[in-house]
């Protein structure tokens, strides 16, 4: 851990350092403090801390927790946090949707008139100015970073945090080379994208390893006040990723791009007039129309310099997929017939465009039925079977839509040969629901049957129900039927499709695909948990916080089973969550 403070101890002071920094002796002091300047001319210290009670929960864990339930939420409407400092504000806020990038607070220790900010050590980290020019960093993969820097430049805009990114000490790299944070620097005064266009002049354009020339050019256009607003720059970055992953490009700004009349080339303290223009930047602005967003349309000019640009879809990368599952009984029954599967495989490459991750994942749950624990039986033999027939997760026709058609029709037969072998003992027949995901990168294929179901939540779309319950009631609805009707029958709930009562000739599972386009959660689950709308009447208190990659999913699953055995408990419950974590990949990008 490392701490920033805001005084600078005189000498005599320094050499009676206490050897902790807190009262209750939990961060040891390791070396002598470091001395540093933000971009703004504030002067910080520094010190590598050891926390001697690592076990202990961070002091700060109950606010950020309450920060990712309520992603809007305003500080000063809690106590707590209204009294932390500002410096604070921005590490705890950003969390849910930018870790890696912003290191994480751990505490806020005061002491001596002093403020100190407990962070994530990273002062191993390389700069990235350190890495610009080195083998391992092709053109490529600095228009990779210089994106990144823009995705910073919006989030730290609200905490008054974007002078941070004109400090070259505040910019490194992570051990698999994505673009981070060392710290947070808050100022007042509220620098202008032409600002950060004459850092990356200052940082990045160094005469002994030059960029190429086409990234030259859009650093000096961007200090010149030619590549404004921030969209305009995105959307120049993009262009430019695309035309390398295509090949060799030819660039056509001039280096150095004349100035407007009186048009400010030193640091700016506020956002000033933004500059038209010039002929020669268009270049640098087209977007192929397949990047169009067709919700968005041509709708008049922008404000920078009067040009229709279309929207730009970035195309995005797996960064992370994790999984969690749990079942219960729940608080009626005395035995559970629900089972479940989860298998996430995963191979991670690193190279000079930077890490890459492929993934192929298999999620089956299954709610068996029949009494007399057939229904346990029924849906254990689901699962086996489902399991060993997509056994290589990394088979090139597991999402092939015949292929999993016959999966499914081997799991009916294996219960529906098992039914006929029982049917001389009296035993009734035995069957099973069943909901599959199969995950090859950012495709999945959805497959359901009877009245589990698939959800999925995103910030975009929140939640969505992706299957559509096999039984009576929704029967009668698709054929036109009015739901009060429709479910008014006292066989509404009777399931029209399940594994293993009948042979495949009556079986037609839903089977459909789903591209992973934003951080995502999926959500698997048997009916004892979506019963009574509980996801959607509980969305904001325990999915969406779900999301960020600092919650825990086991923990999730937790809450959720608990949420359904106090709101529910009528049934067996189980579930399975599979979560989703992208970034823009620029590598991808074919304009």
């Amino acid at each position: 851990m490392s701490w920033p403070g805001h005084e600078i101890l005189p000498e005599p002071q320094q050499r009676h350092l206490a050897p902790h920094l807190d009262a209750e002796k939990r961060y040891q002091r390791l070396g002598q403090p470091l001395y540093r300047q933000t971009a703004a001319g504030e002067a910080v210290i520094t010190q590598v801390v050891l926390d001697c009670n690592p076990e202990q929960v961070s002091p700060l864990r109950d606010l950020q927790d309450l920060w990712m339930d309520q992603p809007g939420l305003d500080p000063a409407t809690v106590p707590a946090l209204a009294e932390l400092p500002d410096q604070a504000l921005p590490y705890l806020a950003l969390q849910a949707d930018y870790f890696p990038a912003v290191p994480e607070l751990h505490d806020v220790v005061r002491t001596d008139g002093q403020t100190i900010l407990v962070l994530e050590d990273r002062s191993t980290w390389p700069r990235l100015d350190a890495l610009w020019a080195s083998k391992t960093a092709d053109p490529l993969q600095q228009t990779q970073w210089l994106f990144e820097i823009t995705l910073l430049w919006q989030a730290l805009a609200p905490w008054q945090g974007q002078i941070t990114l004109l400090n070259p000490d505040c910019l490194i790299l992570s051990p698999n080379h994505l673009l981070c944070l060392n710290h947070i620097d808050i100022s007042a005064t509220t620098p202008n994208l032409p600002a950060l266009g004459q850092t990356w002049q200052r940082m990045l354009l160094t005469e002994a390893l030059p960029p190429a020339l086409a990234i030259q050019q859009l650093i000096h256009a961007l200090a010149n006040g030619h590549l404004t607003p921030l969209e305009r720059l995105q959307e120049a970055l993009a262009e430019l990723a695309g035309q390398y992953r295509s090949g060799p490009i030819s660039a056509s700004v001039p280096l150095e791009s004349p100035a407007t009349e009186g048009q400010e080339t030193e640091y700016q303290e506020t956002e000033g007039q933004e500059a038209d223009l010039s002929p020669s930047d268009e270049d640098l602005l087209r977007l192929a129309m397949a990047h169009r967003d067709d919700d968005e349309g041509d709708e008049g000019a922008d404000e920078g310099g009067g040009m229709d640009l279309p929207t730009m879809v970035l195309p995005m990368k797996l960064l992370s997929l994790e999984e969690a599952g749990q079942s219960h009984v729940g608080q009626q029954r005395n035995h559970n017939e629900d089972w479940f599967f989860c298998q996430t495989q995963w191979l991670k490459h690193n190279g000079p465009q930077g890490p890459h991750l492929q993934a192929a994942g298999i999620y089956i749950l299954c709610d068996g039925m029949g009494g007399h624990a057939s229904g346990e039986v029924a849906s254990q033999l689901a699962v086996k079977t489902l399991q060993d027939y997509f056994g290589p997760l990394s088979r090139e026709d597991a999402l092939d839509e015949a292929t999993i058609a016959a999966g499914v029709a081997q799991a009916n037969q294996a219960i529906f040969d098992a039914n006929q072998v029982k049917a001389t003992s009296g035993l009734g027949r035995m069957g099973t629901t069943l909901v599959m995901a199969l995950v090859q990168d950012l495709r999945v294929a959805l497959v359901h049957v009877g009245d589990s179901r698939i959800y999925s939540y995103g910030k975009r779309q929140g939640l969505q129900q992706l299957t559509i319950d096999h039984e009576v009631g929704q029967r009668e609805i698709n054929r036109g039927v009015e739901p009060a009707i429709a479910y008014a029958r006292p066989d509404a709930y009777q399931l029209t499709q399940a594994l293993g009562p009948r042979d495949q000739d009556y079986l037609r599972p839903g089977i459909s695909y789903l591209e992973i386009a934003e951080d995502t959660l999926l959500i698997l689950c048997s009916d004892g948990l979506s019963d009574n709308d509980l996801l959607e009447r509980h969305e904001a208190s325990h999915i969406a916080p779900l999301l960020s990659s600092r919650a825990n999913l086991d923990q999730g699953v937790a809450d959720l089973i608990q949420l359904a055995n106090e709101k529910n408990g009528h049934d067996n419950i189980t579930l399975i969550l599979v979560r989703f974590k992208l970034r823009p990949d620029l590598n991808q990008l074919v304009m």
